[in-house]
C-alpha cells in the first residue's frame, strides 16, 4: 500500500512536470523543491523501468513511453478530482434551478416522488419538470437532464441506461365479451385497436416469442397520443391498446383490464438518463444524476421497469 500511495504522488508529479515543461515551475505548483520534484519523476522511471522524459539544459520533452503514460496520469488525476467533487457534494450547499424533461406518462408516474425525495435531501434546489410527448433539445432548450425511451442515441449526449420500458397489449373484459378471445398477434387485425400517432408506424406492433419476431398490422378509428387517455379509452371498452406495464399494472391485478396474446411479448424499449456533458456539470446536476441512478436501482422501481 505504501508503494502504491508513493506511486500516486510520483505520477501526479510527472504529469505536472510534463504539462508545464519545467521542474522549477512544477515544483512551485506542487509546493515542493525542484530537487524533490525531480527525484519523484526519477523514482517513477526506475519503478517503471522506462525513461519518460528527455532532459536537456534547455527543455524537457516526452519520450514515446512518456506520452503514453501521460494520458493515463491525466485520467488518474481526473478520477481523483471527480472523487473530490462527489465527496464535497455531500457537504457543500447545493442550490439553483434544475430543469428536467421526460415523456408525459412516464414523468407523471415517476418524477413527482423522485423529485420530492431529492428536494428532501437538497432543499435549496429548485426543480422545473417538463412533461411532453415532444422530444426536447437539451442543449438548445436549456435542459439539464432528460429521461427518454429510445434506441437512437445522440452522440453529443451522455446516455446512462436505467432499464427498459415493457409494454403489454390489453383490453377490457366488456370488450372481450363482444369480440372473443385474442390469443395471437394475428387475431388483433380483426378487432378495433386504439393507435398512438406519437410513434411512427403506430399500426405495426412487433412481438417476440421464443426468439422469433412477429408483426401484427392493426387498425382502428381512434388515435390518441397520450398514454393516460389511451388507458381510459381501454377501460371504457373502446378497443385493444398497447401500454407500458407500469401504466396498467394495477388494472391488470384488479381485473379491470386483461392482458392479451399470452406467451408473446412486445419488443421492449430501452430507458436512458441523458445529459449534455460529463465534465463541468453544475453541482446540482451531478448530485441529481447520482440520486436518480440510485433511486431507480431500488427493487420496487426495478420491478416496474421489467
Amino acid at each position: 500500500m505504501k508503494t502504491m500511495l508513493g506511486r500516486f504522488d510520483q505520477s501526479l508529479a510527472f504529469v505536472t512536470v510534463a504539462e508545464l515543461g519545467s521542474f522549477t515551475r512544477a515544483a512551485e505548483k506542487l509546493g515542493c523543491s525542484k530537487a524533490h520534484a525531480s527525484e519523484q519523476v526519477a523514482e517513477l522511471e526506475r519503478a517503471l523501468g522506462v525513461q519518460l522524459l528527455h532532459r536537456t539544459t534547455r527543455r524537457l520533452t516526452l519520450t514515446e513511453a512518456g506520452r503514453l503514460y501521460l494520458e493515463y496520469c491525466r485520467q488518474l488525476r481526473e478520477v481523483l478530482l471527480e472523487a473530490e467533487r462527489a465527496v464535497s457534494a455531500t457537504t457543500s450547499e447545493v442550490g439553483g434551478r434544475l430543469r428536467v424533461t421526460a415523456p408525459t406518462s412516464f414523468g407523471e408516474t415517476f418524477l413527482p416522488e423522485l423529485v420530492l425525495a431529492f428536494q428532501g435531501t437538497y432543499p435549496n434546489v429548485e426543480v422545473e419538470i417538463d412533461l411532453s410527448v415532444l422530444r426536447r433539445d437539451l442543449v438548445g432548450d436549456g435542459y439539464d437532464v432528460a429521461l427518454r425511451t429510445t434506441r437512437a442515441l445522440e452522440e453529443h449526449l451522455v446516455a446512462r441506461p436505467l432499464g427498459v420500458v415493457r409494454e403489454v397489449v390489453v383490453a377490457s373484459p366488456a370488450f372481450l365479451a363482444t369480440h372473443g378471445p385474442l390469443d395471437t398477434p394475428s387475431a388483433l387485425a380483426r378487432v378495433p385497436c386504439i393507435l398512438n400517432p406519437h410513434f411512427r408506424d403506430d399500426a405495426l406492433w412487433l412481438f417476440e416469442r421464443e426468439g422469433r419476431t412477429e408483426t401484427a398490422t392493426v387498425g382502428g378509428r381512434l388515435r390518441i397520443n397520450l398514454y393516460s387517455a389511451i388507458r381510459r379509452a381501454a377501460l371504457a371498452g373502446a378497443g385493444v391498446v398497447r401500454l407500458p406495464l407500469f401504466q396498467v399494472r394495477e388494472d391488470l391485478e384488479e381485473g379491470a383490464l386483461v392482458r392479451l396474446c399470452p406467451g408473446y411479448e412486445l419488443v421492449a424499449m430501452p430507458l436512458y438518463l441523458l445529459y449534455p456533458s460529463r465534465r463541468h456539470l453544475p453541482l446540482r446536476t451531478r448530485v441529481f444524476i447520482d440520486f436518480l441512478l440510485r433511486w431507480f436501482e431500488a427493487p420496487e422501481r426495478r420491478e416496474l421497469l421489467t
